[in-house]
């Protein structure tokens, strides 16, 4: 019997998928698990790399490749559907289970309570190029009380790292058909609304992963439509969600402004003149950075000021 599946979506992680796997092998535990892969057809030898480890270790690794790509939530789901574990531990194929400990301790709170949909964890931030790390940078989120970080997760705030699922609480609730329908290529935040309105929850008040960040910065016009669009997405997302669960109105009303707060960013960023004067005008509540992203879209000279509020 599998107590707990590493769920491994990985695309072109060459560079990490060693140091990844590496800290799965080192977990200590006292139950079995199993690390299924699903590659979303990498170009480089991301794949060579996890076959070698699967023939080292072969009961141990399920390993699949995508025949087409399917992007994040489609392939979300299919590796899902290829897990037999109790619990579900999804991990990018850059991040790091931080302890040998890490997997015992997370289904050790799982086996305690069968209500439980899913239990968060902490995770250090690590950024690669400078080389530094923010230790338990979601300690704020993870000791929020219940009614808070519910809310943070309707908001979109909870950063889904080390995060840990109940199998058959994800599959039975959250509504996957529908999201893959409509084309949606976001997968934490769905997850996590329908399983925060469905079931129970608990957060683990120490960093069990190392969320790695190897490049923080836009790289412009190509990245402001994938961002733009990525925004919006949320916003539908968001929509449909506030009428599916009757949302609060302050909720509904936070969201819209950081949304519109967002986007005035972006506009600043690139120096989006029609949509910054659009969005600005609408935020009701504006701060000092919202009158620097503002001056930015308007005018570049301002651009380093907004880089840096």
């Amino acid at each position: 019997m599998i107590s707990i599946s590493v769920h491994l979506i990985t695309y072109n992680n060459e560079k990490y998928i060693e140091a990844t796997i590496e800290s799965i092998l080192k977990q200590k535990v006292n139950f079995n698990y199993e690390i299924v892969v699903g590659d979303d057809c990498s170009t480089d030898g991301t794949l060579s790399i996890i076959e070698n480890y699967k023939n080292k270790h072969p009961k141990l690794f399920i390993v699949f490749k995508n025949k087409s790509q399917l992007g994040i939530l489609k392939n979300f789901k299919s590796t899902i559907d290829k897990c037999s574990g109790n619990f579900v531990l999804p991990l990018a194929g850059d991040d790091l289970l931080k302890n040998e400990n890490s997997l015992q301790k997370m289904v050790d709170v799982l086996n305690r309570d069968d209500s439980l949909g899913f239990i968060d964890s902490g995770f250090d931030k690590y950024y690669e190029n400078s080389n530094k790390t923010i230790q338990f940078a979601n300690k704020k989120s993870i000791e929020f009380n219940k009614r808070d970080y519910k809310k943070a997760i309707l908001l979109g705030e909870i950063t889904p790292i080390g995060i840990c699922f109940n199998r058959t609480q994800l599959l039975k609730y959250v509504d996957f058909k529908t999201y893959i329908n409509k084309n949606i290529t976001i997968d934490d935040y769905p997850v996590l609304v329908d399983l925060v309105m469905h079931t129970n929850f608990k957060r683990i008040n120490e960093s069990l992963v190392v969320y790695r960040i190897y490049d923080d910065s836009f790289s412009h016009e190509k990245d402001f439509e994938k961002q733009y669009s990525l925004a919006n997405q949320m916003k539908n997302l968001f929509d449909y969600f506030s009428k599916k669960y009757g949302f609060e109105k302050n909720i509904i009303e936070s969201y819209s402004q950081k949304h519109l707060k967002q986007i005035l960013f972006y506009a600043g960023f690139f120096e989006n003149k029609d949509l910054g004067k659009e969005v600005f005008l609408k935020i009701k509540s504006k701060s000092i950075k919202d009158y620097i992203h503002y001056w930015t879209s308007q005018n570049k000279l301002f651009r380093k000021l907004a880089s840096l509020a």
